[in-house]
């Protein structure tokens, strides 16, 4: 009966194990067997002489699968099907042994515990201790656990086999198609299987009353209390994996491990040979025979288990139904572990567990514990589930002579951790874990990984994943890498820029986690190591990213992510030595540049903050210099440039401090003309004049290629004399950065005109350096040049030039005056009173550039502010102005304000404006309240688009207006105007403003007027307590003294608002289903009158003899913990909903601009603003009058005591002192007790009602309740 194993084939080689969406395998109908699939070849026999009379021809072990006897048994005596067994002629096992009922138990569950062959009716009962039906055990199989095995046999001889500590016996094995039957003796065999010869002088006869099988009732009480598997056979299809043991001792050993899933038990057979000859020819037969079983037939798992392992995995975030894969596995033990003698066989523990490959991890499951009474010795439990990254794995070895494999894993900094495991689909499980990691690493483009496995192996491996996500999978990589390296993947942050020179490029951004600010060395490991290979970039930017935590930390514990060769496999000239001793900085930042061909720029601006020593004048410090690692990027970067191994010829070191040996380094590699250098950026490098010097001469090199020159802010001196000559050779430079250098004295030029003109200069940054009149000169005879038509931006911010300096630059670069230059033009921070009038003429003329930059100019007098606000609003070339930060003597006056009024209503060329203020504790400098009414002017404006006011304290009037102006302005696209404390009826306003307007696409969401509400809050609230306190009856409970429970009452209340105030801050209100608060106002409320925008609108008393008296009347109500919280909630709502109106209105305006296709209608248009900007003194009220009575007030605020003692009647606005941040009274463990009452406008907040004893509509916090003002 032949069959096929077909071994190489991936179509035909099948995985029992393995799993796809976590379903059960069903086999494929049309799969078949070849006619010949097992070697031709003999095995020799190893022959014995025993003493009890047995042949000397007589072998141990007999394969019977080409044997002429065993096919013809097998044709002419085929096994009957189970429907025609006989059902008379032996005796039952109860007849034979009524005591052993509970032996057999297990027996008569297994036997018929397959459903497959127990369907048909001719069984007639199920087995029991007194049935007449129990089935021969010579019959044939049908596949089930409890049938007859096959008589088709394989394999057969006398074996020594171990399944318990202490027990060790001999017995004759059967290996047939589908089992591995055990006997007792060979006669015990002979009476099953007919090919089997009986022992020289028994008869091959079979008794009435005997068990041919498993012998007599002795027997077979041996076998089942010895054996793990208590009918004396092992089915093939729970065969998890058969390996071999060896350890250097006498024996040669196989270990068979096999799971029955029904049961949840997982047991061990150990079989000992005398030579390896004997065991070898068992392992192969037994590994053949399984295979030939997994083609035939598949074995799905159990549902229980398949549910258990999905649970494991998708709590582990790794479960994808259409990307994970199960198997059956052993888990041996190390190799480390020796053995003292063969009985310590059985000392060392294998483990059946499952093995599954989920998206990034490999995870591995130990068998669920299931309550069993079996006596059979089974596996020893090991540790619980552990998980292992796919993208960790450094080594995946497959044994070509058993079933085990080897996987290794190591994360970075941390020791390599190996797993022994052995399963029947080795094979399958390589082929799975090399498509999982070229699947999450496609871009590499071989395995980083060391892969042994045999050309089998090599046959089943799937093609390379294309990429064909966006940027070369990187998402993918990076969240393969995170999730490998234990790194939470939503804390990195990053973007990609097309707007910029050699686009495409990866800036990486600060971490997510504002308590984290910088990252960890494994999270900028795993983001570096997800860059590599990636050739989408062009650029790569890691500026303002601290890598500090990298420079000088070794990976003691392994070298498998150093990088050797490039994408293509060119190996780097360098030792190996070289390459292994390096800082992993080194080590990532050179793979980095080595593995991307595309890659032309990397930014490392401000990257590395240490500074280094002193340069080592003395022997003694000659010692500590050999120590001295530089930054660790230029080492990484210019031996590769050097060496042309990489492509990158843009390096950014700004903000970076050089040492003596990032100077080597970078001197040797400038000097050598084939690196082809564009630019080195070496602004704050904190170069002197010996390496700045140094550096200029070795860039001589590279004068055909070098297109900028970046040296700004260093603490080199330069001398013009020699300066201009040294960078007169360069050709080609398009970008000259001199910002913030010291010159030597002098009247000479620091730039001729001549070395200017040889240029095509695109940018030019003079910023913070002193500019005498010479430069000037010769900046004014360049820029008068054609020559310099390429110029783009020109910086000469706080450069110390006067108003005729300016004057003089703004006729040089204007050729006609029709003809506005496009060149933007920075002279922040000048000194423009000297010659001011001479600047304002040339500006009225129109010879200011498109673009012009007059930030923190201080004007001694408004009448010259006036003067240039007029000059700009008639000019006709600026289209992009800046004058934020401007310095007036006080605020503005009417006229000036006028004036302002006039330039936005009338200038009609301006498309951007900026005019914010400034307020830091070094300078203030705004408008005034005069501002509000100059908005207005914007109601005529065609042409803004961009309109910045920031920080010029607007409040609720400058809102109003400009919810005017929104309503009537139909060009203006971007409204920057937070900071403003605008509270949040302004925000409402101009949110209401945007139902007409279909234009702006930008409006802040004030998040400064949303803490400024919180903090008018709790002042509010802690008023409102403080002057109960003072005029209510006090309870008795306030004159006792405080008891120990008070304090821990205290505690525990405060630890409830801390976990209350975490789940509100989170509190997600549903929209636009909201309730409006805004109510009409009686008559009867009286007059209110508004300190500012954000404080309270009250009702004042006539005296205050009058408010005590109706304070009084009323009960004191104290803000409990609920009440904090439902204050902090509300305020949020109503803040969230207006943010929530406002993203509507955007988003649809902004698809409006783009052409796409919006609804016109939004839906919450049926909301309203609150009323008046008292609301917050009603939503208050409103809750004080709701909440249940407490007499533990002094828990939560002052106590009366305090709070009487401290009293006043100042309607001065609260200092500083008095202003405790809403955070810390919500938060802190322990009340803060402030000196003051506040004023007497905060205590008639009450609710309105007709009748006080009867309110008409009481109402809770979250229903329409509260009164407007």
């Amino acid at each position: 009966m032949s069959r096929s194993s077909n071994e190489g084939s991936w179509s035909r080689r099948k995985s029992m194990f393995a799993l796809q969406a976590l379903s059960p395998i069903v086999p494929s109908p049309t799969a078949t067997l070849g006619d010949d699939g097992r070697s031709s070849s003999r095995t020799q026999k190893t022959l014995k002489k025993f003493k009890h009379g047995r042949s000397p021809s007589q072998s141990l072990f007999t394969d019977t699968r080409h044997s002429d006897l065993a096919r013809e048994v097998d044709d002419t005596k085929p096994a009957p099907p189970l429907s025609e067994s006989p059902t008379t002629g032996r005796p039952t096992l109860g007849m034979r042994t009524s005591k052993l009922t509970t032996g057999f138990g297990s027996l008569r569950t297994s036997l018929y515990s397959n459903h497959d062959d127990t369907e048909s009716g001719s069984i007639g009962e199920p087995l029991s201790a007194a049935s007449s039906k129990t089935p021969s055990l010579a019959m044939a199989d049908g596949g089930g656990d409890g049938l007859t095995p096959a008589m088709t046999v394989v394999l057969h001889g006398e074996v020594q086999t171990s399944s318990g500590m202490f027990r060790k016996k001999k017995e004759y094995l059967v290996l047939t198609e589908t089992h591995i039957v055990r006997n007792k003796s060979q006669a015990k065999a002979a009476e099953t299987f007919k090919n089997i010869p009986p022992p020289l002088g028994r008869s091959p006869t079979v008794k009435h009353g005997s068990m041919p099988s498993v012998g007599s009732h002795s027997d077979l009480r041996t076998l089942s209390e010895s054996s793990g598997d208590k009918e004396g056979r092992v089915p093939l299809r729970q065969v998890v994996a058969v390996h071999s043991l060896d350890d250097g001792k006498p024996y040669f050993a196989l270990e068979v491990c096999y799971l029955d899933e029904g049961a949840g038990q997982a047991s061990a057979m150990t079989l000992q040979f005398g030579n390896p000859e004997e065991r070898d020819v068992w392992l192969k037969s037994i590994r053949t025979t399984l295979r030939d079983a997994r083609m035939r037939t598949s074995s799905a798992m159990s549902t229980a288990n398949l549910e258990n392992i999905a649970r494991i995995v998708e709590r582990e975030s790794d479960y994808d139904p259409s990307n994970c894969a199960i198997f059956k596995v052993v888990q041996r033990a190390s190799k480390s572990a020796g053995r003292s003698s063969s009985d310590d066989l059985t000392k060392i523990a294998s483990t059946v567990c499952f093995l599954a490959i989920g998206v990034h991890k490999v995870h591995l499951v130990q068998l669920a514990k299931a309550v069993s009474r079996s006596s059979s010795p089974s596996l020893a439990p090991t540790n619980p589930q552990t998980s292992y990254g796919i993208l960790t794995m450094t080594g995946l070895t497959v044994s070509s002579f058993d079933d085990t494999f080897e996987l290794v894993f190591r994360r970075p900094l941390q020791r390599p951790r190996h797993l022994y495991l052995a399963s029947a689909a080795s094979h399958e499980i390589a082929a799975r874990l090399h498509f999982a990691e070229n699947y999450l690493r496609p871009e590499c483009g071989h395995r980083l990984f060391r892969f042994s496995a045999p050309r089998e192996v090599e046959e089943m491996l799937a093609p390379a994943v294309t990429s064909s996500e966006e940027h070369s999978c990187l998402d993918r990589t990076l969240i393969a890498y995170c999730i490998a390296y234990g790194v939470n993947p939503a804390n990195v942050r990053y973007t990609i820029n097309y707007n910029c020179e050699d686009a495409p490029r990866f800036e990486l951004l600060a971490p997510a986690d504002p308590r984290r600010p910088d990252y960890g060395p494994i999270d900028l490991m795993a983001i570096l190591r997800a860059l590599r290979y990636n050739e989408s970039f062009v650029g790569i930017s890691l500026a303002d990213i601290k890598l500090d935590s990298l420079l000088g930390l070794h990976d003691n514990y392994g070298h498998e992510y150093v990088c050797s060769h490039t994408k293509r496999g060119t190996p780097i000239k360098l030792s190996a030595h070289e390459l292994g001793k390096s800082c992993i900085l080194v080590q990532e930042v050179r793979a980095l540049a080595a593995t991307s061909k595309k890659l032309r720029r990397m930014d490392f601006s401000r990257c590395v903050t240490s500074i280094p020593s002193v340069s080592a004048v003395t022997l003694e410090e000659q010692a500590t210099k050999a120590r001295d690692i530089g930054c660790g990027i230029v080492e990484a970067l210019f031996p590769l440039c050097k060496h042309q191994t990489t492509n990158v010829d843009w390096i950014c070191l700004n903000g970076i401090h050089l040492s003596e040996t990032d100077l080597d380094y970078l001197v040797g590699a400038t000097v050598e003309k084939l690196c082809h250098f564009r630019a080195i950026e070496l602004n704050r490098c904190g170069m002197n004049d010996r390496s700045m010097n140094l550096v200029l001469d070795a860039l001589r090199a590279q004068d055909n290629t070098l297109e900028a020159i970046e040296i700004a802010g260093n603490n080199a001196r330069i001398n013009p004399a020699t300066f201009d000559s040294q960078l007169g050779i360069f050709g080609f430079i398009r970008k000259l950065n001199l910002s913030y250098v010291s010159r030597t004295s002098g009247s000479d030029p620091l730039l001729q005109a001549e070395t200017l003109l040889i240029w095509r200069l695109q940018e030019l940054r003079l910023s913070g350096t002193s500019l005498n009149s010479a430069t000037i000169d010769a900046l004014a005879t360049y820029l008068a040049h054609p020559q310099s038509n390429s110029l783009h931006e020109l910086y000469l911010d706080n450069a110390y030039i006067s108003g005729t300096d300016v004057a003089t630059l703004l006729h040089s670069m204007t050729q006609d005056p029709n003809q506005p230059r496009d060149l933007h033009l920075d002279i922040s921070q000048s000194r423009l009173s000297k010659g001011f009038e001479q600047v304002t003429q040339a500006i009225a003329s129109g010879l200011a550039p498109s673009h012009l930059s007059m930030r923190a100019v201080e004007y001694r007098e408004e009448t010259l502010f006036r003067k240039m606000i007029t000059a700009v609003t008639t000019n006709k070339s600026i289209r992009f102005l800046d004058m934020s930060h401007t310095a007036l003597p006080g605020d503005a006056g009417d006229e000036t304000c006028r004036a302002i009024e006039r330039l936005l209503a009338e200038n009609d060329t301006l498309v951007e404006l900026d005019i914010s203020g400034e307020e830091s504790r070094l300078a203030t400098s705004k408008f005034g309240i005069g501002i509000n009414q100059a908005l207005t002017g914007l109601k005529k404006n065609k042409t803004l688009q961009t309109f910045r006011i920031e920080k010029q304290k607007l409040g609720l009037q400058g809102a109003s207006t400009l919810a005017e102006v929104l309503k009537a302005n139909s060009t203006l696209r971007e409204l920057h105007c937070a900071n403003n404390e605008i509270p949040l009826h302004g925000l409402t306003d101009l949110v209401n403003s945007l139902i007409e307007n279909t234009t702006l696409v930008f409006l802040p969401p004030m998040d400064d007027g949303r803490a400024a509400a919180f903090r008018s809050a709790e002042l509010t609230m802690k008023g409102m307590s403080d002057v109960e306190s003072t005029v209510a009856p006090r309870s008795p409970e306030f004159s006792k003294p405080p008891q120990l429970g008070s304090a821990s009452a205290m505690k525990r209340g405060f630890a409830s608002v801390r976990r209350s105030a975490a789940r509100s801050a989170s509190y997600a209100p549903s929209f636009p289903a909201l309730p409006s608060y805004s109510r009409s106002i009686p008559a009867s409320q009286g007059n209110r009158t508004a300190s500012s925008p954000l404080s309270l609108t009250t009702a004042m008393p006539t005296s205050r003899t009058r408010q005590n008296t109706l304070s009084a009347m009323v009960a004191p109500v104290n803000f409990t913990v609920q009440d904090i919280q439902t204050t902090h909630r509300l305020l949020s709502e109503q803040w969230d909903r207006q943010c929530f109106r406002l993203g509507q209105y955007l988003d649809r305006n902004w698809c409006l601009l783009n052409g796409e296709p919006v609804d016109m209608e939004v839906e919450d248009e049926q909301f309203e603003r609150p009323g008046s900007v008292g609301s917050i003194g009603k939503m208050l009220e409103q809750v004080k009058y709701d909440t249940t009575p407490r007499a533990e007030k002094d828990l939560y605020f002052d106590s009366p005591q305090e709070a009487v003692g401290s009293a006043h009647d100042s309607a001065e606005p609260l200092n500083d002192r008095q202003a405790i941040s809403f955070k810390q009274f919500i938060l802190d463990s322990e009340p803060t007790t402030p000196d003051f009452v506040v004023d007497d406008r905060m205590k008639q907040l009450r609710l309105n009602t007709t009748n006080p004893d009867q309110p008409e509509d009481p109402g809770t916090p979250t229903q329409e309740g509260f009164l407007p003002t």
